[in-house]
């Protein structure tokens, strides 16, 4: 007699254990191997090691898929290489499992201002910045100013970098953007109060001296030129930086004589 095939069964305990397994994340050491590889990665992003870079983030994501940090710092790394496409990809990832993640939606937002999808780039700037729990609101203001700036909107640029400013009155790049569009607007008594406020909290800032020196030429005021441009040479070690100011400061000084 042929004996039919035994079927199998696991007990009804073994089948719910099995089930919860299949569904349940990844373990506490895959996490924890999944966080110190990302971490690893980060620090081969900022060394610009992006070969390593990609190799640890993407073991990364291996191990902890559901990780939307992990897909920003991949996205950031695309961005670094110069594919965009993976960027936002990857960006927008993040987003999709953290929609709260205001970091990503920042970083979003420069991927589609560089490819000048104006409206949506603003979009995801406002969004990281009306986030209460975004410890760094200036920069998706800075990043939004610029936007509207890069569309041809002056008016809505300054109103940004001001908000920039207001978050954190040492950020110092928005001192210099805001003086840019101000300047551009042909309102150099107002960029150079700007500038001379930025010198004031920021007296190491040395772009912002040179601007201030520039703003002074523009309002025929030399001698507070000069000394703006000397005081670029007192703090600022870039070369170019000095060369410029030296050369400003012969040029005010052959005028004098």
């Amino acid at each position: 007699m042929i004996r039919s095939r035994e079927r199998r069964f696991l007990p009804a305990a073994c089948l719910f254990a099995a089930i919860l397994a299949a569904c349940a994340g990844p373990s506490v050491d895959r996490k924890k191997e999944a966080d110190a590889r990302m971490r690893m990665g980060v620090t081969y992003l900022e060394q610009r090691n992006l070969p390593m870079a990609m190799r640890e983030l993407a073991k990364a994501s291996e191990l902890d898929p559901g990780n939307p940090e992990i897909d920003m710092t991949l996205g950031l790394a695309y961005q670094a290489r110069g594919d965009m496409s993976k960027a936002e990809e990857h960006l927008r990832r993040a987003i999709g499992k953290k929609p709260e993640y205001a970091d990503a939606r920042n970083n979003l937002g420069v991927v589609l201002a560089g490819r000048k999808a104006w409206d949506e780039a603003i979009r995801e700037f406002e969004a990281a910045a009306a986030n209460v729990m975004y410890t760094t609101p200036e920069r998706a203001y800075f990043n939004l100013g610029e936007t509207y700036r890069a569309k041809g909107d002056p008016s809505r640029a300054e109103g940004a970098y001001r908000r920039a400013l207001l978050a954190n009155d040492r950020y110092a790049p928005a001192y210099t953007a805001l003086s840019g569009v101000l300047g551009g607007q042909g309102k150099w008594n107002d960029a150079a109060s700007v500038l001379a406020r930025c010198a004031e909290i920021l007296p190491d800032y040395a772009p912002c001296w040179m601007d201030l020196g520039r703003a002074y030429l523009r309002l025929s005021r030399p001698a507070e030129a000069l000394k703006a441009f000397d005081n670029v040479l007192a703090v600022s070690t870039v070369p170019e930086e000095r060369k410029q100011a030296a050369a400003y400061m012969r040029t005010l000084g052959s005028e004098k004589r």
